[in-house]
């Protein structure tokens, strides 16, 4: 009866199966629907949370202007200070980021299929999304001449660019991003750089040169902090200082905080994962052929792969799940016959070849 008119009829951003969560001995999970880390982060973090609890203020509310946490930050991104801020996580920040330069009415371009959180807030105070498809037909690859087109058709106020895009994979190269942020200087840019640790594709010179680009990045992947909900923002010194006037610095938890700096502590330990994880997508991406799966661009990036699977889909799901080996599922008209899985350790991905393996053999009896 309260709701407002955008949220009445509002088409929910969907998460995935809850199944993961339900079984009691979770060592024996893989789990690989989410792209998270299938790693626990380095030690140093447990450390660092162990000493917080022994010794912290838990009866405070949280630093509300951790300067060390943001210099480590800005020491990572090799940007200024003044140019970076943290969130209580990157979906966070994609709220106060419609909150902040959003107006009613305003069109926003996505990718599609990308990831669903940015469509679901914006929607949610009247935003009008427009998609940009990429085409299965083109291997989901980005073709900036056909994007020119649309954007000068379309005239939308944002575009939202997940890169490397999430499901598919597809990376956009930096000068690429320069050559459409300075075309389109009246489009505010969004450069959502969740999986910029597996990729080292990012666009944080232009958007400390230009006022309408802002990069969005996470610790849920790389770092293995998932739980702690951490995320933080690139951008120009006067778009810093905006999302700075409506962001509640209470929000980002003591325990996240300390466990982001304890991670910044040791980039060595996520560089060891990254590396991990690369082998692992490379033996998976090659049994994967090998079994006659199709690869959705073999050249992806991101810690993830989508196969296309056809009428063999739900099968396979069936057993990689009585495996105890969950995977993402995707139910759209552009992915139905697709799934994503998230790429670990050689040792952890031969699990799943195992299962994958043994499912298609079977289904060929």
């Amino acid at each position: 009866m309260f709701v407002n008119e955008f949220v009445r009829g509002l088409l929910p951003y969907k998460v995935v199966s809850h199944k993961a969560w339900e079984i009691e001995d979770k060592a024996s999970i893989l789990k690989l629907d989410w792209n998270e880390s299938t790693y626990p982060p380095s030690p140093k973090v447990k450390e660092a949370l162990i000493k917080f609890a022994s010794n912290g203020l838990m009866n405070w509310y949280p630093d509300v202007d951790n300067i060390k946490l943001r210099e480590k930050l800005a020491e990572y991104s090799e940007v200024d200070r003044s140019n970076i801020e943290y969130f209580a996580s990157s979906d966070g920040l994609h709220e106060y980021i419609i909150r902040a330069f959003f107006n009613p009415g305003d069109v926003i371009t996505l990718l599609s299929p990308t990831y669903d959180n940015f469509r679901a807030v914006s929607e949610s105070v009247g935003a009008k999304i427009d998609y940009y498809v990429l085409s299965e037909e083109r291997g989901f690859k980005f073709d900036v001449s056909l994007f020119e087109a649309h954007i000068n058709k379309i005239k939308p106020r944002i575009v939202y660019i997940c890169n490397p895009n999430n499901p598919t994979g597809t990376v956009i190269s930096a000068s690429i991003l320069e050559h459409l942020v300075k075309e389109f200087n009246e489009v505010l840019f969004i450069i959502d750089e969740a999986y910029y640790e597996f990729e080292k594709v990012t666009a944080k010179k232009l958007a400390i040169e230009c006022e309408n680009i802002v990069i969005c990045r996470t610790f849920s992947k790389a770092f293995g902090l998932a739980s702690f909900r951490v995320g933080y923002a690139i951008s120009s010194k006067s778009n810093i200082s905006n999302l700075g006037k409506i962001r509640n610095p209470k929000n980002i938890s003591a325990c996240a905080q300390v466990a982001a700096l304890a991670a910044l502590e040791d980039i060595e330990y996520m560089t060891s994962y990254v590396g991990e994880v690369e082998k692992g997508k490379i033996f998976f991406r090659e049994s994967m052929v090998g079994l006659n799966v199709s690869v959705a661009d073999s050249l992806s990036g991101g810690n993830y792969l989508l196969l296309k699977l056809g009428n063999k889909k739900k099968k396979i799901i069936e057993d990689l799940e009585k495996n105890l080996i969950f995977v993402r599922n995707f139910e759209n008209i552009i992915l139905d016959e697709y799934l994503r899985i998230t790429m670990g350790s050689v040792d952890q991905m031969k699990r799943v070849v195992t299962v994958i393996s043994e499912s298609l053999e079977s289904l060929s009896n």
